[in-house]
């Protein structure tokens, strides 16, 4: 944790001793460290922003896939008599 004091930066640490929470001074932060942990956060971000992309897209691909699945159905039943059962495809049965 840092912890900002007057113009320079600290570093803490949080423990738990005999189950209590204690805070546990590690020493000042110099200004290359600090750019450093920047650096780290706004890749952090970015990555975070790249995963919740990459979810939605995914998202969006499940939708087409599922819209995709009934007009391929609706294709072989309308136009073929085939229905899609567990992977198969298979004829209607018409009594003549």
């Amino acid at each position: 944790m840092l912890v900002k004091k007057g113009g320079q930066f600290y570093r803490y640490k949080t423990v738990r001793v005999d189950g209590a929470p204690k805070t546990m001074y590690e020493g000042k932060v110099s200004s290359q460290q600090l750019r450093e942990l920047e650096i780290q956060k706004e890749e952090q971000a970015l990555r975070k922003q790249s995963y919740h992309q990459t979810v939605s897209l995914l998202d969006a691909l499940d939708e087409v896939r599922a819209v995709n699945e009934w007009i391929m159905r609706a294709g072989l039943l309308v136009n073929h008599n085939y229905y899609l059962r567990r992977s198969e495809i298979r004829r209607l049965k018409h009594e003549e």
